[in-house]
């Protein structure tokens, strides 16, 4: 077979979409059709907070009719995915069980950090300038239905993101019981979104030069659509002071107006607020984002922009907020990843885990800036409320447990009563052994060993510290956390000093 034929359907929160693509290294990513049916999930969610059985019905005989459309094209691999119109209905789970009954779909339920993820690779596969403009300095504006996602890119790296509650569908949802009321829905409109979208625009943004915006997101499509021939009339709108010229928006019906005017607003918003009208209006959607999740991960088609560091970039802001001690932050990842990659037959582990090591050890200190004390279980609250682009919330909880437990003892798998499986805490487990005993080398925080050598010796593993410094006080904090790695790996960890004669 030349490529695989990929089913990609979206569970969106205004619209069910199936998207069929061919997929090959040697073409790429090539739409074969695109089939929608309008739905307002996020609508009924976000008024009721549920979805009732009768919707579930017509989710279920939806996914059917896209079933039988797939099979005409040879489908040989498809997805399911669903955001926050599913995510925050309080029967999810019973939506999810319907969908498996009826129709066989495992569905994906994405979280909020997951699903913008997958939109930054998308864009990042189909704007070829994607790479270059990140280098600039760009805004990317992802508008869903349920909420809006901001992240600024500058040097080819993230460097702020940021959830806001303003999506299309939440803000019409909330607002249309006012709009008879009303003297100007559109001014009513912008009052709402503006307080959310200036404090972004302060704490990040003050001040920074912003020479790109790009909008992606559920409805930008239609954005597009219905204005990819009117560019100077959409000009218009994002440089006007008056909000007259939205109502005039042509080519659009009354009732994807309602949708499409809350993401118009919101884009007028920020380039107003970003002083800048170097718009892309980008048509990817959810299905093109699984697409490109599907071409990695199966086919191994990388778009140019390493995404594995803007996820360490978004790490280390977060410690920076904290007001870490960066320099015993960088010492202690050093010596977690040396352990690490000199272990690797003894622990099993890949690059994934690798990579939560590492924002484990980056956000371990984040707990000082309430207190010291606690400063652990600190931490594990701080994590749990914070968004780490890119990384599920699964992988979130394991990586605050690693931090929670970085002192005590590792409580077994019934008394840690978290949502992870058994394989993620046998996972978490070995990264908290590692984490320990790293961590002493610099508990002083004087960053007297910069360099190690990693040596297995029978049921030994030799730790060999360079440095001409006294380390005592590591030696013996090492010798008692060498017991947690010695239950883990089944070898006992070992430190001892080599004085080279210079410190590194």
């Amino acid at each position: 077979m030349a490529g695989h034929i990929f089913g990609a359907i979206n569970l969106g929160s205004s619209e069910l979409a199936l998207k069929i693509y061919e997929i090959s290294k040697k073409t790429g990513i090539t739409e074969l059709t695109h089939v929608r049916r309008k739905f307002a999930i996020g609508v009924e969610t976000y008024s009721t907070g549920y979805i009732s059985y009768r919707s579930m019905t017509e989710i279920c005989d939806t996914l059917n009719d896209f079933t039988r459309i797939m099979s005409e094209f040879g489908v040989d691999s498809s997805d399911v995915c669903g955001t926050s119109g599913i995510r925050e209905a309080e029967n999810m789970l019973v939506l999810l069980d319907q969908i498996r009954i009826q129709t066989g779909y495992n569905a994906r339920i994405l979280s909020n950090s997951e699903a913008r993820f997958l939109y930054y690779k998308a864009l990042a596969m189909n704007e070829p300038n994607f790479s270059a403009l990140s280098a600039d300095g760009i805004l990317t504006v992802d508008v869903g239905a349920g909420s809006m996602q901001l992240s600024f890119f500058k040097k080819g790296l993230l460097q702020v993101t940021e959830n806001l509650l303003l999506g299309s569908s939440r803000i019409q949802e909330l607002l249309q019981v006012m709009e008879d009321e009303a003297y100007d829905y559109n001014e009513l409109i912008d009052e709402y979104i503006e307080k959310d979208i200036t404090s972004f625009f302060k704490l990040h943004l003050e001040g920074v030069k912003i020479k790109h915006i790009v909008a992606v997101g559920g409805m930008i499509p239609d954005a597009y659509h219905y204005m990819k021939d009117q560019k100077v009339e959409f000009d218009g709108i994002i440089k006007s002071k008056s909000l007259n010229k939205v109502k005039s928006l042509t080519g659009i019906s009354p009732e994807n107006l309602k949708l499409v005017l809350p993401t118009v607003l919101i884009l007028r918003k920020i380039a107003i607020m970003a002083n800048c009208n170097k718009f892309i209006l980008s048509p990817i959607d959810l299905c093109d984002a699984m697409a490109a999740e599907f071409a990695e991960k199966r086919l191994h088609i990388l778009p140019d922009h390493d995404f594995n560091l803007d996820i360490i970039s978004n790490a280390r802001n977060i410690a920076a907020k904290y007001h870490s001690d960066i320099d015993h932050v960088e010492t202690v990842e050093r010596l977690s990843l040396q352990i690490f990659d000199k272990i690797k037959k003894l622990h099993g582990l890949g690059k994934r885990e690798r990579l939560l090591l590492q924002i484990g050890v980056l956000l371990h200190n984040i707990g000082s800036f309430i207190s010291d004390i606690h400063s652990r279980e600190n931490a594990y609250h701080i994590l749990m409320n914070t968004e780490i682009i890119g990384i599920s919330d699964r992988e979130r909880r394991m990586i605050a447990n690693m931090i929670r437990y970085n002192e005590d003892r590792f409580p077994d798998y019934m008394a840690l009563n978290e949502d992870i499986s058994k394989e993620q805490y046998i996972t978490v487990v070995k990264l908290n052994a590692i984490v320990k005993i790293a961590n002493v080398l610099d508990k002083s925080n004087r960053h007297k060993i910069k360099q190690i050598g990693v040596t297995l010796d029978g049921d030994v593993l030799l730790v060999t510290a360079e440095t001409m410094e006294d380390i005592t006080l590591e030696k013996g904090l090492f010798h008692d956390k060498a017991s947690a790695f010695e239950e883990i790996f089944g070898i006992r960890p070992k430190l001892v000093q080599k004085k080279t004669g210079r410190n590194l």
